[in-house]
């Protein structure tokens, strides 16, 4: 069921890396360049993060919350329980993942850098909705989905969120800098080019008013890249758009929340001293420093 959602209401940060791969092509940046930084600075940032927060935080055994909770009989233990699947879960998630390898695989089969396919009848945004559009369908028909749930769930409901953002938030913004291009270029021009770091900034604090990586993506990367940031800069900086965890409101994060029982995953009465603050930030820090550094070596 969870893979036929997210087949259905794809991915956002899916459709920012689409988006900023093709406006990244006609400055000399292929949709396989921008994964070679992205990806493995990503994932570097992600083991430097959790290599950090393993030492953060406290043993449940010495958590109080847990304890308490514990004791009042609010947790639940497995012990001797074996989690069963639903029925054509396996196949669900072996259909999704084989739908992204198609994606990946026909996206660097029509690049430029590699040309397999010289006169593609299905550009790439395209060919993103028919493959997983397809996929949707196989996992209803094989999977035994009651496909009258999919419009109640989660995973729907943020997907929709995104995509009114994306269409709404984006498009306003775009509007916005567009009209205003020669006093933003004028004000912010000369500090992004001096200090292009600091697009990550601007980046973190959009995402975390946008809400979304692909609105954040379009409303903010062709103006930065009119006003003569470094493709390298913006790749590096890619990465911060993904800061959708800093208000602790995302639904993601509130199923991460209601989902651990153990009362250790928990929002704070200051708002923001959640357990996503710190791991997000690092991550996000790692993966821009990464991302110069990998983006000097291939870019």
């Amino acid at each position: 069921m969870v893979a036929s959602q997210i087949a259905i209401t794809a991915s956002p940060l899916s459709a920012a890396v689409v988006f900023f791969a093709s406006i990244l092509e006609p400055r000399g940046v292929s949709y396989l360049a921008l994964l070679g930084v992205a990806l493995p600075s990503t994932m570097a940032a992600i083991f430097c993060a959790a290599v950090i927060t393993n030492f953060l935080g406290t043993e449940l055994k010495d958590d109080a919350i847990y304890q308490a909770r514990l004791a009042r009989g609010d947790v639940t233990l497995r012990g001797e329980k074996v989690y069963t699947t639903r029925p054509g879960a396996r196949r669900a998630v072996l259909l999704f993942l084989t739908g992204i390898v198609a994606v990946v695989l026909y996206a660097t089969a029509i690049s430029d850098s590699v040309g397999l396919i010289a006169s593609p009848v299905l550009p790439r945004n395209e060919a993103i909705v028919v493959f997983m559009l397809t996929v949707a369908t196989l996992i209803c028909l094989t999977c035994r989905v009651d496909s009258s749930e999919i419009l109640s769930a989660s995973t729907f409901k943020s997907g929709m969120s995104a995509c009114i953002c994306v269409m709404g938030v984006a498009w306003l913004g775009d509007t916005f800098v567009k009209a205003h291009l020669s006093e933003i270029q004028t004000l912010a021009g000369d500090m992004l080019q001096r200090y292009p770091w600091m697009l990550a900034l601007v980046l973190f604090f959009a995402a975390t008013l946008l809400y979304s990586q692909a609105a954040t993506t379009k409303a903010l990367m062709p103006a930065a890249l009119m006003l003569g940031v470094s493709p390298l800069a913006a790749v590096a900086s890619f990465a911060a758009v993904s800061a959708l965890f800093v208000l602790p409101t995302y639904p993601t994060l509130l199923a991460a929340v209601e989902m651990d029982d153990t009362g250790s995953t928990r929002i704070g009465k200051f708002v923001f001293n959640h357990s996503f603050i710190i791991p997000g930030v690092l991550a996000i820090a790692f993966s821009v420093a990464f991302g110069f550094l990998f983006g000097s070596l291939i870019l």
